[in-house]
């Protein structure tokens, strides 16, 4: 649709629309694909294992069960394990963050699936688990009856085949498991921070360049010395990267794996490790160069229609190219004069950062005094920007499903109770329950007895069911887990501040190599001089 001879963009400026602006589109696009791109490298080992994980559990009711309880037994927030899904926004990071979560209990659940030479092997890995999250005795007797219970069940050669390569990268390889969980959950909420930023719909088209050249730095400071980015270069878009690398054993791996390089520095599977870090950063940079438009003019005119960038002469010479660029959308006025005078106006509303860009140009244009400028700004405002369109197509093939889904048994009688019922009344609910006026005839009191009663039985159930739960804590000697949405934020806090930590870091010895450089040429200065 982009091509530059026949494509429909051009033809479109070229027969229809000539001002037509290029602002490359949905960046948000740009950044999935170089998710993809840097996962590239470690050979899709948890993509495969993250498909294993949902389809073994998805409709394995039992098991799914089981899991719940060893979950809630090593106090860990249990859920069922994530669908993976490729086309879906950074789907590989939010799968990584509860598969990073539950990966204890998948070992626990997964060591019954072992054969008896493994079960052997693998023991006393299993009793340092137990120990680490403090599983008591009558615990651990529960989930060895779990194990006999699985081990009875009777699977088809694909369920064994997928168990035995969960097994394998749960517990044979392990390692290397738990060192791209790290790289994949330190690394890709750079990422998943631009997505979410753009996701929603809210104007920010004045934020796209700022953003864009934010999430590149932010990528570049993992693995390249900081010197060379600390001030930003204009040429980042084409800056070369060989000469400018942190050596492959201080580039940022995430927190797990940047313990394990520091305790095990000699350890085979490391080298090969950050081989593969080296060269997923190096090929999405060069892909991150490629695809996002650093260096677009538009992009940085748009910018300068940021309230918190008045008062700077580069504003003003922004905002004359942007007028230019809509000059046949503009009413017949000085748009010049214009921009000069809203620079250093003091009498306009004062603007914060995160502000509503929208209700505070609107309040300008109330004035009156900027009909050229604010004409040109509510024609940039326009611009589309975002994925919020592409999102429900992405997840309605998700969501709607041939087979059934999660649902009490009770709650499925009721509703086949009420469509039956419906329909052989041949009403539907509007008009079964409709009254001629709303407000003044009386309610059904039938009706709102049901309702209340139903609430009161599905709390009384609820209370139920957590007393039940309180009663095995009690019983095993559980500690009350946090919910998942805690966990993943207490984790995505961790990796910024270990992010943040490694920046800081690299500025620091580039600092001391700056004074070493300089301390030998003045010795060198002063040798020549005697």
């Amino acid at each position: 649709m982009r091509g530059s001879k026949t494509g429909l963009e051009t033809r479109v400026r070229q027969n229809y629309c000539p001002g037509l602006l290029d602002v490359d589109g949905d960046s948000c696009h740009h950044i999935h694909n170089a998710a993809k791109v840097f996962a590239a490298p470690f050979s899709n080992h948890l993509e495969r294992l993250f498909g294993d994980l949902h389809a073994d559990h998805q409709w394995a009711t039992d098991q799914l069960a089981y899991f719940r309880e060893i979950c809630e037994f090593m106090s860990l927030p249990g859920s069922a394990p994530k669908r993976f899904i490729q086309h879906r926004w950074l789907s590989a990071y939010d799968v990584a963050i509860s598969t990073q979560r539950l990966l204890p209990a998948y070992k626990v659940l997964y060591y019954g699936f072992t054969d008896r030479k493994d079960k052997a092997l693998y023991k006393d890995p299993l009793g340092q688990l137990f120990t680490k999250y403090k599983v008591c005795e009558k615990a651990q007797t529960k989930i060895r009856s779990f194990h006999e219970d699985l081990s009875k069940k009777g699977m088809t050669q694909l369920g064994k085949d997928q168990k035995k390569r969960v097994v394998r990268k749960v517990w044979h390889e392990a390692t290397i498991t738990e060192l791209h969980l790290s790289v994949y959950t330190g690394v890709l909420p750079i990422f998943k921070e631009y997505v979410m930023v753009f996701q929603g719909s809210q104007t920010l088209v004045h934020k796209l360049h700022d953003k864009q050249l934010q999430v590149f730095t932010n990528f570049l400071a993992c693995f390249v010395k900081s010197e060379h980015l600390k001030p930003m270069p204009k040429t980042l878009a084409t800056m070369e990267l060989d000469n400018k690398l942190l050596p492959v054993r201080e580039m940022y791996v995430g927190q797990e794996a940047n313990q394990f390089r520091v305790a095990h520095p000699q350890h085979p599977l490391l080298k090969p490790f950050l081989e593969e870090v080296s060269r997923a950063y190096i090929t999405c940079a060069r892909y991150l160069q490629k695809k996002l438009p650093l260096q677009s003019k538009t992009l940085q005119c748009l910018s300068a229609i940021d309230p918190i960038l008045r008062g700077h002469s580069q504003t003003g010479s922004e905002l004359r190219k942007l007028t230019a660029m809509m000059d046949h959308l503009l009413p017949d006025v000085d748009t010049h004069q214009e921009i000069l005078q809203y620079n250093v106006d003091q009498s306009l509303p004062s603007f914060q950062d995160g502000d509503d860009v929208v209700r505070w140009w609107a309040c300008v244009d109330d004035t009156g005094k900027y009909p050229g400028l604010c004409q040109a700004v509510k024609a940039a405002m326009s611009i589309f920007h975002g994925p919020l369109v592409e999102s429900s197509f992405n997840i309605m093939g998700n969501i709607i499903d041939q087979k059934s889904t999660s649902m009490n048994i009770t709650t499925f009688s009721a509703i086949q109770t009420v469509k039956y019922t419906l329909q052989s009344r041949k009403l539907s609910a509007v008009d079964m329950f409709s009254r001629d006026d709303s407000k003044f005839e009386p309610v059904d009191r039938r009706l709102c007895g049901n309702i209340i009663s139903a609430g009161t039985r599905d709390k009384a159930q609820r209370q139920q069911k957590q007393l039940k739960v309180s009663e095995k804590r009690t019983e095993f000697g559980c500690q009350p887990s946090t919910s998942a949405a805690v966990n993943r934020a207490e984790v995505v806090e961790e990796e910024s501040v270990a992010r943040k930590r490694h920046m800081a870091k690299q500025r620091k010895r580039a600092l001391e190599r700056l004074v070493q450089a300089k301390r030998i040429g003045a010795t060198s200065v002063d040798h020549y001089d005697k």
